[in-house]
């Protein structure tokens, strides 16, 4: 789906945080707050991309074994990448694919040790906003098994029976888009 001019998907585009994670993150358990500086929306020629495909590497390839010649493919060249930064550094990632008035977010990543402080849900929501401006009216996900309470929490529910990618359990989780 073609965007308006208001809605640049794939341009540069730095984002600011709400206003409860300006200032970094809440830690989680007592572990150490992380700096969340930026959400930036990027395009598959960024240089940036070298960095997010080392991410999303990490947590696929090396963490959950997903065969390599699986994990970049065909999408990564047309989609909007998210990369959330901290230092300099990212530590997460996630893309977004527009068709018709349909979002679909997929290979969402957060380095294991920025996980469970924030950074997944401040990806989310971010996405959710770009997918609105540019006319979504949801958003659809393959959630792997182990994710789909997150997803829950943050208002998506499961539809179908579960399937396999690249050797990992997953389930369609869909959420209306509110306007």
């Amino acid at each position: 789906m073609p965007c308006g001019s208001n809605c640049r998907l794939g341009a540069y585009h730095e984002a600011g945080l709400s206003s409860a994670s300006r200032g970094g993150l809440l830690p989680a358990g007592g572990q150490e707050e992380i700096e969340l500086s930026t959400i930036l929306k990027i395009r598959a020629t960024d240089p940036l991309m070298s960095a997010v495909y080392a991410l999303r590497r990490n947590v696929f390839v090396v963490e959950q074994g997903v065969p390599e010649e699986l994990e970049v493919d065909d999408d990564d060249r047309v989609a909007t990448h998210l990369a959330a930064l901290s230092d300099g550094r990212v530590i997460g990632t996630l893309r977004i694919l527009l068709h018709q008035r349909s979002a679909k977010i997929g290979r969402m990543a957060v380095s294991a040790t920025s996980r469970r402080k924030g950074i997944g849900r401040e990806l989310m929501e971010f996405a959710a906003a770009t997918a609105s401006r540019c006319g979504a009216e949801e958003i659809i996900l393959g959630a792997q098994l182990t994710a789909c309470e997150f997803y829950k929490r943050l208002g998506y529910i499961e539809e179908g029976a579960v399937f396999n990618d690249a050797g990992i359990p997953h389930v369609m989780m869909r959420k209306k888009l509110q306007r």
